[in-house]
This record gives structure tokens, C-alpha cells and sequence, in this order.
């Protein structure tokens, strides 16, 4: 997919900063445009540090004051930047999601079918490794693990990260 004017100007300051520059949205209504940044680790599952989102949202800010009155996809209109992360709740969708995410719990549709809660085994460019977790046939049953099964990421939507609470 290729990037836009606006999209390779902001992708190229997160990625100097060694994050992933997982979406860049012009929102909001005309005469209060809102430019929604998200932002992720590609290497770690901790996050990224408050400090990061600070440095970027600064140097994304110079660069578009940087373009002068014109901002492209913005125009001359005044806006608002907002960079942040994506929250647990936004779905699977790249091979660097599931990557992120090995060895969690997700809750995903597979093959169109009702969502299966299952177990991210491994993952490759082609698609996801999963092992399925199969309730107990009766309240207080032990769950049952499926053998691992490679699935398409085509046949894959909706994966959604279930919460683990240790």
C-alpha cells in the first residue's frame, strides 16, 4: 500500500524514532480538522513510553509547521494533533500485529465463523499458527487445547486481544 504525501512526511519522524507508525487519520469536521497519529513499538510488547509519544508529537508538530500555511490532506485549515497508541482493543490486522502479540490469548473469527478464543502459536508471512481453547463440556471442566492449525491471514478477522489478568 502506498503511503501519501502527508502519511510519508509523519511515518518517516516515528520511524526515526525505531516506532511503528501504525496509522495516520484526518478527522474532525471542516474548520476543526483533528490529525489523529497512533503510534507503536515494532519490537515489544511493553508499549511505548510516554516520553516517545512526547519527543514525536514535538518533531511531527515542527515538520508540519514546517509546510507552511498548506498541510497536505489539512489544506489551510487549523487543526488539532493527537498522537497515541492504539488501544488492546483494536484489531489484529498486519503480520507485525500478530508478531507483537505471540503467545496471547486472542478472540477471532476464523474463517467467517462464530469468534473462537485461541492461543497465537506462531506466526510467518504467510499466516498465524493458532491453538484453539475449547471450553469444558460443563461449568468448572478443565478447557481443552486444540493441536496448532495455520491459518491465512485472509481467514482470519476480527482478532481481538483478551485481557490476561496474572
Amino acid at each position: 500500500m502506498e503511503r501519501s504525501e502527508l502519511q510519508a512526511l509523519i511515518g518517516a519522524i516515528v520511524e526515526g524514532h525505531g516506532l511503528w507508525c501504525e496509522e495516520v487519520v484526518v478527522g474532525g469536521a471542516p474548520g476543526d480538522r483533528v490529525l489523529s497519529v497512533f503510534v507503536d513499538r515494532v519490537d515489544d510488547s511493553d508499549g511505548v513510553i510516554l516520553d516517545s509519544i512526547a519527543e514525536v508529537t514535538h518533531e511531527i508538530s515542527a515538520a508540519l509547521d514546517a509546510q507552511g500555511d498548506y498541510i497536505p490532506e489539512i489544506g489551510t485549515e487549523t487543526y488539532t494533533l493527537e498522537v497515541s497508541t492504539p488501544g488492546i482493543d483494536r484489531p489484529l490486522v498486519r503480520q507485525h500485529h500478530w508478531d507483537k502479540n505471540l503467545g496471547r490469548v486472542v478472540n477471532v473469527m476464523l474463517d467467517g465463523g462464530e469468534p473462537d478464543d485461541a492461543k497465537i502459536h506462531s506466526v510467518d508471512d504467510d499466516g498465524v499458527e493458532l491453538v484453539q481453547i475449547i471450553p469444558g463440556a460443563k461449568k468448572g471442566m478443565p478447557v481443552k487445547y486444540s493441536d496448532p492449525e495455520h491459518y491465512r491471514y485472509e481467514q482470519l478477522s476480527n482478532a481481538i486481544v483478551q485481557v490476561q489478568l496474572k
